[in-house]
């Protein structure tokens, strides 16, 4: 038979890893009462693991999430960086054709000067 400080011990234990379920303490209390440790000690141990294995569970969890949110900053980040890349190519090739079209124009206004000069030059 179980001592009392053993069963309020298995009842925190499983309340703490059920992560605060009422069910979790009975069925803690209800463990420790049937497999009868007849050390207080090997108890309040148990439950000092269980309450360290939570909370390393949980800072394991937050690591978690931050690297999950790491990730996606990364993503987005990339993403930002390849739009602003895929302008900055359009705007560089739209700048190139419009130098092309204008290096043209001035070539034949280049043409048409000389072909009026010619044209003044023959009717003198």
């Amino acid at each position: 038979m179980a001592s009392l400080l053993q069963v309020i011990g298995g009842a925190a234990s499983g309340y703490i890893m059920s992560g605060g379920n009422p069910a979790g303490a009975l069925i803690g209390g209800a463990s420790a009462a049937a497999s009868g440790n007849s050390n207080p000690i090997t108890g309040a141990g148990n439950l000092g693991n269980s309450v360290y294995s939570a909370a390393e569970s949980g800072i394991l969890a937050q690591q978690q999430l931050d690297n999950l949110s790491n990730a996606t900053f990364q993503l987005q980040l990339d993403e930002q960086s390849s739009a602003f890349n895929n302008m900055m190519d359009e705007k560089s090739e739209m700048m190139r054709e419009s130098n092309m079209l204008r290096d043209l124009a001035m070539e034949q206004r280049k043409a048409d000067n000389s072909i009026t000069k010619e044209f003044i030059k023959s009717i003198n």
